[in-house]
């Protein structure tokens, strides 16, 4: 596992400093600390809390003690802009944005330490200010890193066990402000992770959110932290604050803070320890039952997995939809060719009315994987806005033309013509699902006028998403865990998307041996099955998923709060039947590589909302392209 070199961004609030401690885990080094702090922050009537949507700065006068508490160079620079971008997704933007604030400060950190190669940053559910540090990171080289990415979404899908992670390592953040109905000054400097304080909030919240929303852990603005001390090594000292130093300042709404008017480092350390940090397991245990299935079987026998297989239907394409197949250009190596392919399918586009960032869903098969980094950097310098298209990479010299290196095909939707578009593009470390390797989204989902809406899910390897490597499994080789891996990063992906059932998915295996694809395709076959059976009935009655579009930090924005995701997928209609669970069309493909050395890559197409059936051309395409190599 590579080491890297790391620049934490701190607010002095609990989630930025846990996230160091991850860092830490996971045996990176911890270079810098870096803080944006409000413009004249040293003036005795500066503004305490700045109305940002991106950054907290309420105890920032706190935030040199890290310094010294730490033992670490800490860099602070004024917060410019305002938050003239306010979509949940950010792509580069003018200077007058508070998020490039971000850039300089950075820029000033490598300038000092010029081996910093990752950034981390304590965003748990919110797009918005994940979307906005990974967008400023990219640009400068760094590897993003949020190992706290979507932590209620992880066993044991609970928010409070966040807090009480931090409480197991003596982490001691203090609740310094509170701008919720459920809150009020009696919760001001109790440590959040205190048994009592965990029981109060979330009895506090549950009057105003749900037990999913990330209330417990303020993802909506409930309450503001400021940590004092926290375990060895990365704490060398800790924070100590007098009552006497602590003013409570009522605000409006009900909200009220604390100003610490004097604090001071002492030489002493929390009473924790880092190696009782606890690391969300690799598998879930729908997953890891499916897992103990395969591993529990004869890896080559000759077993039939019979699969009830529910046609969904071939309706009219989408008046608004254009599919540009097997595309192939000139060029005396591959990153030339994609560079004519990208040329020739702009042009083709735009006569169609549409435009590159319509595209939705991109296939990319190249003649050796060796081209992969090349066609990359291609393809990358063509799709440069938010959300670019959700894609798949295989090597397989089988279907690509004499003479080419490399074969794309695109689906795009014409803006006009689609209700809306919504994208997932993560591109940071967690412990949640892989980082995207390449410019491309997770997932795209595209809504049209009586139609169910349609995502398409880029193709998902088994990479552990926290190190971005490869599963291994010495003891029963390799094509088990990660068949059961990639499968679960397609479930989660799913999960996000609200996809309630799956059109059809396709499983690529690299594999040259017939007899090992054919035992390969029978454990691909078997896993989608089982991950289709539904679980035990449940008395508990089954709650309507919200509106997707909501996000916790966008809560100043106005709408829902976030719910819990769903099973991915929605077996309500299984359970009120009682019936056999329907499972949707698996296609089995051999194919020469795959990315990272991989030996599978799961793709899905999803449906979701009850609007009619959904065609696919493209995955119709796949199946096309790869007749002869499906198993």
């Amino acid at each position: 596992m590579s080491t890297l070199k790391v620049v934490c961004l701190i607010s002095g609030g609990k989630d930025s400093l846990f996230s160091i401690l991850h860092c830490m885990k996971h045996g990176h080094s911890i270079v810098a600390l870096a803080n944006l702090h409000p413009p004249d922050h040293e003036q005795a009537d500066a503004v305490e809390d700045l109305d940002s949507y991106m950054y907290q700065t309420v105890g920032h006068s706190v935030i040199p003690l890290y310094k010294k508490a730490l033992g670490l160079p800490l860099y602070r620079q004024a917060i410019t802009g305002l938050a003239k971008n306010q979509d949940k997704c950010y792509g580069p933007s003018s200077d007058e944005d508070e998020a490039e604030a971000l850039l300089p400060l950075l820029r000033k950190v490598m300038s000092h330490h010029p081996e910093v190669n990752a950034v981390s940053t304590g965003a748990i559910l919110s797009d918005y200010q994940r979307t906005r540090v990974e967008s400023v990171a990219i640009r400068l080289g760094l590897t993003p890193l949020s190992y706290l990415w979507q932590w209620p979404n992880l066993l044991p899908h609970s928010q409070d066990s966040l807090l009480k992670d931090m409480a197991e390592v003596g982490q001691d953040s203090r609740i310094i402000k509170v701008a919720s109905g459920g809150l009020d000054e009696s919760n001001l400097w109790q440590n959040v992770a205190d048994t009592r304080t965990i029981s109060r909030l979330n009895k506090a919240v549950q009057r105003f959110g749900s037990a999913d929303d990330g209330a417990v852990l303020g993802e909506g603005g409930e309450y503001e932290t400021l940590a004092l001390s926290g375990p060895f090594p990365l704490w060398k000292g800790r924070i100590k604050v007098d009552d006497a130093d602590l003013q409570v300042v009522s605000g409006e709404a009900g909200s009220a803070s604390v100003r610490v008017a004097k604090a001071e480092v002492q030489s002493e350390t929390g009473a924790g320890d880092i190696t009782n940090l606890r690391q969300p397991p690799l598998l879930e245990p729908q997953f890891h039952a499916i897992w103990q299935e395969l591993r529990g079987d004869d890896f080559l026998a000759n077993t039939q997995h019979d699969i009830d297989v529910h046609d969904h239907g071939n309706p009219s394409a989408s008046p608004g939809l254009i599919l540009l197949a097997d595309i192939v250009g000139d060029g005396a190596n591959a990153a030339g060719q994609m560079a004519a392919i990208m040329d020739q399918s702009t042009v083709l586009l735009e006569e169609a009315g549409h435009k590159l960032a319509d595209v939705a869903y991109t296939s990319i098969v190249l003649r050796d994987m060796a081209d992969f980094a090349s066609v990359n950097a291609v393809y990358g310098s063509y799709f440069v806005h938010p959300n670019p298209p959700a894609r798949a990479t295989i090597a397989c010299p089988d279907v690509v033309p004499d003479g080419k290196r490399v074969m794309v095909a695109l689906t795009s939707f014409r803006n006009d013509k689609v209700n809306s578009r919504k994208g997932l593009h993560v591109q940071s470390r967690s412990y949640w699902a892989p980082a995207n390797i390449g410019p491309y989204s997770q997932a795209i989902s595209i809504s049209e006028e009586n139609k169910s809406a349609v995502t398409y899910v880029a193709g998902q390897i088994p990479l552990v998403p926290a190190t971005m490597e490869p599963v291994q499994d010495r003891d029963e080789g390799s094509f088990g865990i990660q068949t059961v891996l990639a499968l679960q990063h397609l479930d989660r992906i799913g999960r996000a998307m609200r996809i309630q059932r799956w059109n059809s998915a396709v499983a690529f295996i690299a594999t040259r041996s017939n007899e090992l694809a054919a035992a390969l395709s029978r454990r691909a076959h078997q896993a989608w099955q089982a991950y289709h059976q539904p679980p035990p009935l449940d008395d508990g009655a089954v709650s309507e998923p919200e509106d997707e579009s909501f996000d916790v930090w966008h809560s100043t924005f106005g709408g829902k709060r976030e719910q819990h995701w769903g099973s991915t997928p929605d077996h309500t209609e299984t359970r009120s039947r009682r019936d056999t669970a329907r499972v949707p069309p698996l296609h089995v493909v051999r194919v020469q590589a795959l990315p990272r050395g991989c030996n599978i890559e799961w793709v899905g197409f999803g449906l979701t909302n009850d609007g009619g059936e959904h065609h696919v051309p493209h995955a119709q395409h796949l199946l096309r392209l790869f007749q002869q190599n499906i198993i």
